[in-house]
């Protein structure tokens, strides 16, 4: 299967450079390589600045389904050592500037609003971590290993580790993790309901983009009402979530394409969905 590689434009002037993220399209699936495998993919400054021109470039597009993948033996050992001691005494500065370009990269991922899994195999720490739990559906090779690694150089934590393991696993777990960064198997990411499943090192990548093209097929309106009613579900109230549920599942079944989909199982025919930020139908 071969992928239509994505080139960024250099500024006027600009030296020819490899980046350290690319992304590649397939149809309508957008996927996002992290591609530093001589350093394990560790994120440094010029990492996260290709991961925001990718991430922009995938919402330029408007996929149906994003697949972030990783070249080599590593899914990503987490923030770059070597860069953050070339900063010295202004290490603290980096660090915050590293975080807050992460973050925004990051927060505009997951604002795509369409499905995102993510592959992983070998290691993934830190915030390669963060990037994978990013994803809705996360596969992990049979040989991953993964580990917040933070505290053992001192710290707490960023790439949004500390919310994703709060809530998926409850304050108790999240603070153990996180606190004795312990490196948790495939088999137990899976058990602890981080992941979805494993698959064998060969299969993975494979496995990913047919998860990422199922999905793709899918109602991705519907994936994203059911994003937003499970992220709201924390804080709401029962009423308040109850109100919530009535105004998604309205508003989704203003659309010709869900309405169309409803006589599927009667006719046996296949729903065939648009894209999920369509202007929404209404009337008959």
């Amino acid at each position: 299967m071969t992928f239509a590689s994505t080139r960024y434009k250099l500024p006027p002037g600009g030296t020819p450079s490899v980046p350290l993220v690319r992304v590649e399209h397939l149809g309508n699936i957008a996927r996002i390589i992290l591609a530093r495998p001589d350093a394990g993919n560790a994120i440094n400054a010029t990492l996260i600045a290709d991961l925001g021109a990718a991430v922009d470039a995938v919402r330029a597009v408007e996929p149906r389904s994003v697949l972030i993948t990783a070249e080599g033996a590593n899914f990503s050992l987490g923030g770059d050592l070597k860069h953050l001691l070339a900063a010295g005494s202004d290490v603290a500065a980096e660090l915050g500037r590293m975080a807050h370009d992460f973050h925004a990269a990051q927060l505009r991922l997951i604002g795509i609003g369409v499905p995102i899994i993510a592959a992983a195999r070998g290691h993934t720490m830190g915030g390669g971590f963060g990037l994978a739990l990013s994803s809705d559906y996360l596969l992990c090779s049979e040989n991953a290993r993964f580990s917040t690694g933070y505290s053992r150089l001192g710290l707490s934590s960023d790439a949004g580790v500390s919310y994703f393991l709060t809530r998926a696993l409850g304050v108790r777990r999240a603070r153990t993790l996180l606190m004795d960064a312990r490196f948790i198997s495939a088999d137990e990411v899976v058990m602890l309901g981080l992941a979805d499943r494993t698959v064998s090192d060969d299969r993975l990548d494979a496995a990913a983009l047919d998860l990422a093209r199922e999905l793709a097929e899918g109602p991705t309106a519907a994936y994203a009402a059911i994003g937003r009613l499970t992220d709201a579900a924390a804080t709401n109230s029962l009423a308040t979530h109850l109100d919530e549920e009535t105004r998604e599942i309205v508003a989704l079944a203003g659309r010709a394409d869900v309405r169309a989909a409803l006589s599927t199982p009667l006719t046996r025919t296949k729903a065939v969905f648009t894209r999920y930020n369509q202007e929404v139908q209404h009337g008959p």
